[in-house]
């Protein structure tokens, strides 16, 4: 399990490619953790939350800046696969489309729909996918859309939509079975939880492990460093 926060990318700084040092620590921990200590069977891995509002989409930008730096060490791509309420341009700043709608339903080279943010990292924004999620998920072309991008980079962030509201992420398990969970601490119910992870691995998910955001300290903070 690791803590995470909403405060990750700063608000008055160009998202392009920033982290504050915490956040830096704290997502190059969690990278670490997926991709170093085999938590993970492979190079891709979603993100997810059981309820919306939780953060995930935060999580995934500041995940994937993190595995990316220092600027250039490896390949990464961040893929927004959220249909339903696409954040990761906004965070980042980029340009709407188009992204990974028009790769799948309209044969689009990957390449030429790549936001380039760092020498690190790519982004594939999720382009006009509104009301046609269940078409792109469907599509034989989702799984080969990702071998291309397995074969031009070292690791792949996807972002997805909240698994108790939609049954996106559950389809895409039988793509990309390694996922994250993000939970909003103290606030999102441990049934909500509990019941994203059995739709989950109903799927044929693994879940790799659960980031709980905004987590507060239950006693003061200077008694807690020393428990």
């Amino acid at each position: 399990m690791t803590q995470a926060t909403d405060q990750a990318i700063p608000n008055n700084q160009p998202a392009r490619a920033t982290l504050s040092r915490k956040a830096q620590d704290v997502f190059s921990s969690l990278w670490a953790s997926l991709f170093y200590s085999g938590k993970v069977s492979g190079q891709v891995v979603m993100l997810c939350s059981a309820v919306r509002q939780e953060g995930t989409s935060t999580t995934a930008c500041a995940l994937a800046l993190a595995g990316s730096m220092p600027s250039g060490a490896d390949r990464v791509a961040l893929v927004d696969f959220n249909l339903r309420t696409p954040l990761i341009g906004r965070i980042l700043k980029l340009d709407r489309g188009p992204g990974v709608c028009e790769i799948i339903t309209e044969s689009r080279d990957p390449a030429s729909v790549a936001q380039r943010v760092s020498s690190g990292l790519d982004v594939y924004v999720a382009g006009q996918g509104r009301g046609r999620s269940l078409d792109v998920l469907k599509s034989q072309n989702v799984g080969e859309f990702f071998r291309m991008l397995a074969e031009g980079y070292d690791y792949i962030i996807v972002d997805t939509a909240a698994v108790n509201h939609y049954p996106d992420a559950q389809i895409l398990t039988g793509t990309i079975p390694d996922v994250v969970l993000v939970s909003r601490a103290e606030k999102t119910p441990r049934e909500a939880v509990a019941q994203a992870k059995k739709r989950l691995e109903a799927g044929g998910g693994v879940i790799a492990g659960l980031v709980m955001n905004l987590r507060t300290y239950p006693i003061p903070r200077f008694v807690y460093k020393r428990v």
